[in-house]
């Protein structure tokens, strides 16, 4: 199948799931598109069951096999959704709470990847399934980080105040580039059959993390210059363009954390460059494309999530189940460390720490990184919980937030 076919299809497909929430679920955009999309997945199977050369389910199947889940989320949209998301976070008040942010961006998601990964290793062998332990940690890796796009597109709806909203988005955007960076070195770990280097995960992150967002700045503001020294709004869109893919590009190239480079030049061109560097005629359509940019993809990007229950082979529910649970707890025990150490503990309550952990939606970037798996039986089964996890994130706490945020009052 060609590109052009498979994204006609995949947008056809999105807007489908998007008028059936507009006319029927009235649900969140993200959360419906997901709930539409696991209805055609289970439709599809059921067809399956009863018609196993059914034409329609074949092609299905074969549209979902054949999207590379990773190249897309992680090399094509991630950096798109990330820049959109940073352009819009005012980065004096960021900078106001970046000691928690830091805090849950950082020793949060190291605690929540030790935590998850040891517990899903002793789980594990209650069920009768041998895990190593590399493998339950590239486990807590992946599912650890707090994904920018479920957390922006749920709390818009939630109400939430601007104090705790910017906390839990400036974490959203910086933990996922520090899960992935962990993830990598677990994963360069397993494929030289090398044993669990703690000092060599720190060095590693230091340097992507950091370079990342150096890397981001610098580029950020050679788009700022350019941008102060025009004023064509047409031209101007076209250079933030430019920007994200060529963040990436070189982050790739050496080494460094593409999606931290990406929020370092959206956090500088959405402040200084908005404040001094663009007319309010190219901040209003600077504006315009990149929340259509937003939408866009993170319509495709819920609905390919929901898609891949078609290539989700084997699960064992129980397993499934007590994963979540660990997930959460595991959530709950980082979140609650991070910010003791970030802030005085008589200023932290349950209820808080409770919110926080309610928070950490799951989306996009933790399927993509179990798709990148190296080939072995375990791989079905960790992108099996992952799905799962993801699944629940979504729709079990998209759901609830805003009914939690209301009864704490947050």
């Amino acid at each position: 199948m060609s590109l052009y076919t498979l994204v006609t299809l995949l947008l056809c497909l999105a807007v489908l799931s998007g008028y059936l929430n507009y006319r029927l679920l009235k649900l969140p955009s993200g959360i419906g598109a997901t709930l539409v999309a696991i209805f055609i997945g289970f439709l599809a199977l059921a067809a399956e069951s009863l018609w196993p050369e059914c034409p329609l389910t074949i092609h299905l199947k074969k549209v979902v096999q054949d999207i590379e889940f990773e190249e897309a989320v992680l090399h094509w949209m991630l950096g798109f959704l990330l820049f959109a998301g940073a352009l819009h976070v005012e980065l004096d008040t960021l900078l106001k709470r970046l000691r928690s942010i830091l805090s849950l961006a950082t020793l949060g998601v190291f605690l929540s990847t030790t935590i998850i990964g040891f517990s899903l290793y002793f789980l594990a062998k209650i069920f009768g399934l041998h895990l190593p332990i590399l493998w339950a940690l590239l486990f807590g890796a992946l599912i650890s980080p707090t994904d920018p796009v479920a957390v922006l597109a749920t709390l818009k709806k939630a109400g939430v105040s601007k104090e705790t909203e910017i906390v839990i988005v400036g974490e959203s955007l910086l933990n996922d580039g520090v899960a992935v960076v962990i993830f990598l070195a677990l994963l360069e770990m397993l494929k030289t059959q090398a044993g669990i280097d703690v000092f060599h995960i720190l060095v590693f992150l230091v340097q992507e993390c950091f370079g990342g967002l150096v890397l981001g700045a610098l580029l950020g503001f050679l788009a700022f210059l350019l941008l102060k020294d025009i004023d064509d709004y047409e031209l101007e869109v076209l250079i933030t363009v430019a920007l994200v893919m060529l963040c990436f590009s070189l982050a790739e190239k050496f080494h460094l954390s593409g999606p931290l480079a990406v929020v370092a030049a959206g956090l500088l061109i959405g402040n200084h460059g908005r404040r001094l560097a663009m007319s309010p005629k190219t901040i209003e359509h600077i504006d315009t494309f990149w929340r259509l940019v937003d939408s866009l993809l993170n319509a495709v990007l819920f609905l390919l999530i929901g898609l891949e229950i078609l290539v989700i082979n084997q699960f064992n529910l129980f397993l499934a189940l007590a994963s979540i649970f660990l997930v959460l707890c595991g959530r709950f025990l980082s979140v609650s460390v991070s910010m003791a150490i970030a802030k005085p503990l008589k200023s932290l309550s349950f209820q808080k720490i409770l919110f926080f952990t309610w928070c950490g939606l799951k989306g996009g970037i933790a399927v993509a990184l179990a798709f990148s798996l190296p080939e072995h039986p375990l791989k079905s089964t960790l992108l099996s919980l992952t799905y799962f996890n993801v699944v629940f994130s979504v729709i079990g706490q998209g759901l609830t937030l805003k009914t939690l945020a209301q009864r704490l009052k947050f």
